[in-house]
């Protein structure tokens, strides 16, 4: 019984966001089931490439916490942890400030 107690496997890559955060965010928060919402964070389902060290890239949805998502726009790379034997369980495993320093494109520049 040993498998019941097992640990699950988890495997960290980098990941380029393929959709807008932003959009995904407006669009769910749109549904009425928001107007009075009192519940957990919700999160969200964003599409992802993951780019594993020694393996092909494969396409995925990632869950990221609503108060994530307006870092992610559209060739954002993140880091993300999968489970190897459901490559579509992917979520997001970064913290803002190293999302920022990997993508100078999402800080604004002074005038």
């Amino acid at each position: 019984m040993n498998f019941l107690f097992s640990k699950k496997q988890s495997v960290k890559a980098f990941a380029e966001v393929l959709e807008d955060g932003r959009a995904v965010l407006n669009r769910e928060m749109q549904k009425p089931k928001y107007n009075e919402y009192k519940g957990a964070e919700p999160m969200l389902k964003i599409a992802v490439r993951v780019q594993p060290e020694n393996e092909p890239p494969f396409e995925a949805k990632m869950k990221v916490s609503l108060t994530k998502s307006y870092l992610l726009i559209a060739g954002v790379r993140v880091q993300v942890a999968y489970d190897p034997k459901k490559k579509q369980d992917v979520t997001l495993d970064d913290d803002d400030q190293a999302i920022l320093a990997r993508n100078p494109q999402l800080i604004k520049k002074q005038a």
